[in-house]
């Protein structure tokens, strides 16, 4: 270290180094916190989809069903009228 530009680099390098690690620090903090706050809002919306899609579900099930019996019915009268002589 015989230059004096050198030295100089390093002693502004040694005094601005925690500035920038803080910095550094803090903006990886801020990214973090945010990522956090998507995360807890998309998990919010996933459980009301999941609520929705259970909604749905309970509904297609419940026409399935009435359409089966729909169907059981007009069979069960179609083989009536073929035993009917």
């Amino acid at each position: 270290m015989d230059s004096k530009l050198a030295k100089i680099a390093v002693r502004i390098f040694v005094w601005l180094a925690p500035f920038v690690f803080a910095g550094f620090a803090w903006f990886i903090t801020s990214q973090l916190h945010d990522i956090k706050t998507l995360q807890t809002e998309q998990t919010n919306k996933l459980q009301g989809v999941t609520g929705d899609v259970q909604v749905i579900n309970a509904k297609l099930d419940s026409g399935v069903i009435w359409r089966i019996t729909e169907l059981e019915r007009r069979v069960n009268t179609v083989e009536a009228a073929q035993k009917t002589p």
